[in-house]
């Protein structure tokens, strides 16, 4: 399905993917969907596990991903309705395929950035697992952050300071004197990457919830022509998927609208393969990793930035 949906870099767009759990609408980016299949339990192989959301591994083109209960994951309770045909949305991100078990689809949305709401305080049982929301005909779709719920239920694919290569120390230009700008919509990937760099020395990071709101930094501190060695920014990390303004609209933004071709932007996302890289230099990026490739991020900001790299 990723593959038979493209939209044009940087138009600010994106393609959802309605499924239910129960009677609520939930949503998913089309470019995380490799299949929709139903849900069939001869496939299905059990595995002793603590965590009831997941349910075992599920055989799916000849090979075996796990299977996760996409209500119990979200502490919903699940469907005890007989009619209900299960389907199955195989999902690739981060470089991981799941399977996510579902009540059913609707159809597909082609909707703007900047129609949907970053998470509000009166959904708080929700506000670890839902980035945004929107209004589609008289319904509240609820768009899930799949790479939180994946984390919690897989320790290990969580990023951490332990995979670090690089150290703080040694650089002849160092990463306490620069001046990051960081998009990110995940309060829990936002929190977790400024620690992260905070603890490889890049101290200076200005983050936001969202591209839009990044977008008006620029246009209220840096196009103001105040260009101080505090309030320059030399760098600036993205992720794509965001409320209000994505990640590719506010580099083209930044390099094209504003002009400011020289300062370094790198796309910092789930959704980074070779399709999403070719949107990513059509809208001027200078770098591009996949989450959680925290060490990866570390030596593209390093090598952007001009500072030298000394392995631990």
């Amino acid at each position: 399905m990723a593959d038979t949906i493209l939209l044009e870099s940087g138009t600010n767009e994106v393609e959802l993917l309605e499924f239910f759990l129960e009677d609520e609408s939930f949503g998913i980016n089309v470019a995380k969907v490799s299949q929709i299949v139903p849900f069939d339990r001869e496939n299905l192989t059990a595995i002793p596990t603590d965590d009831k959301a997941i349910l075992g591994t599920l055989l799916w083109h000849k090979r075996t991903i796990p299977l996760i209960d996409l209500s119990t994951a979200l502490n919903k309770r699940p469907s005890t309705a007989t009619e209900v045909r299960k389907i199955v949305l195989v999902t690739e991100f981060n470089g991981v395929i799941n399977g996510f078990l579902t009540d059913g689809v609707n159809r597909i949305f082609r909707v703007s950035w900047d129609k949907i709401s970053p998470i509000s305080s009166f959904l708080g049982k929700y506000s670890s697992t839902v980035t945004g929301s929107i209004k589609v005909d008289d319904r509240e779709i609820l768009l899930i952050d799949f790479e939180f719920v994946v984390a919690e239920l897989f320790p290990d694919t969580k990023m951490g300071y332990h995979s670090l290569g690089i150290s703080n120390t040694g650089s002849t230009t160092s990463r306490e004197t620069k001046n990051i700008v960081f998009a990110e919509d995940s309060p829990f990937i936002r929190s977790t990457i400024i620690k992260l760099l905070n603890k490889s020395g890049y101290t200076k990071i200005n983050s936001f919830e969202n591209g839009q709101e990044a977008f008006n930094f620029f246009e209220e501190s840096v196009k103001s022509g105040n260009n101080s060695p505090d309030t320059r920014v030399d760098l600036v990390i993205s992720d794509i998927e965001m409320p209000k303004m994505d990640g590719l609209t506010l580099c083209r933004s930044i390099k094209r609208e504003m002009g400011l071709e020289t300062i370094p932007v790198i796309i910092f996302s789930s959704l980074v393969n070779d399709q999403m890289i070719h949107k990513c230099k059509e809208v001027g990026a200078d770098g591009y990793t996949t989450k959680p490739q925290v060490n990866e991020l570390l030596q593209l900001m390093d090598g952007l930035l001009g500072v030298d790299q000394k392995s631990t």
